[in-house]
Formats: C-alpha cells, structure tokens, sequence
C-alpha cells in the first residue's frame, strides 16, 4: 500500500509539473546577421557609366538584446574581384554596443560603376567580432548563429541599375 501511494504522489507531481505554465521560458538568442546588401543609382553619367550608393544591413534576429562594448564589433563591405581572394574594404560600420531585437544598423559607400567591366568585383557584407568575444563571460553578446554573417552580391546584379 505505501509503494502505491508513492507511485500515485510520483504520477500527480509528474502531472502537475507536465501541465504547469513554467514552460514557457525560452532560451535567449542573439543573433546578428548580415542581412541584406542593396544599391541605388545616385547618378547615371552615360548609358553605362555612373555613380553607385552601395548599402550593408546588419540586423539582430534573435530574441534577445545584443549587449557587448564598443569596438567588439564591427561590419565591413567589402569588395572581391572575381576569381580572387583579394579584398578591400570598401566601408566600415563600427556597430553600437547595444543593439536591440529588430533594430537594423545600416552602412553605406558610393563609387563610380561602369557595366562595360565584363566581370565586376563582388561584394560582401562581414560582421566581425574581437577574437576574445566568446570568452568574456558575457553571454549576452554571443552571436549563436555565425554562420548568417557574412553576406555576398554578385557585382553584375547591379548592372541592371542601368
């Protein structure tokens, strides 16, 4: 008789615990991405010539607070010649030391564009962090997706600006 009224208690705890309202807490996320890369014609000087304002979009899609301190993290746009590693960095945003769920932090620079180059430069956008970012015991700034920052445009799309 006392190991069943164990068993029943062992049931009722394990009933009253599955259909308790304290499941719903969820894992914090920060996640910092390099979203988007987008170009606009600032002005067309012949049919195939013209100046090009080239925009890197860095957003936090997790479901936490980024917080970490200013110059840990930075965002470049960047620009590859095709078939090459070779890069230089075009533009550089050093991001805020907080940036919230949502908020999107945007960067831009502009050069002259000429679409008779048959194979233009690609262009990256980065995020990069201190080398120590991950070990500082602070976990509110660790990015949990490293695999959504960096972001690369083929060149020959922004051909169709003109």
């Amino acid at each position: 008789m006392k190991k069943m009224k164990t068993i029943l208690l062992i049931m009722c705890y394990l009933a009253i615990s599955c259909n308790s309202d304290d499941d719903t807490t969820t894992t914090s996320i920060v996640d910092l991405k390099a979203d988007e890369i987008t170009y606009e014609m600032v002005s067309q000087t012949s049919a195939t010539t013209g100046e090009v304002r080239i925009r890197g979009h860095i957003k936090n899609v997790g479901n936490a607070n980024f917080n970490s301190s200013l110059g840990q993290q930075v965002a470049y746009l960047i620009e590859r010649p095709l078939g090459t590693t070779t890069e230089t960095v075009m533009a550089t945003a050093n991001l805020p030391a907080v940036i919230n769920v949502d908020q999107e932090i945007t960067f831009s620079y502009t050069r002259n564009w000429d679409t008779t180059i048959e194979f233009q430069n690609d262009i990256i956008l980065r995020i990069s962090y201190d080398p120590d970012i991950f070990i500082d015991g602070n976990l509110t700034n660790d990015d949990a997706n490293m695999n959504n920052n960096t972001l690369v445009l083929q060149g020959n799309t922004i051909n169709s600006l003109f």
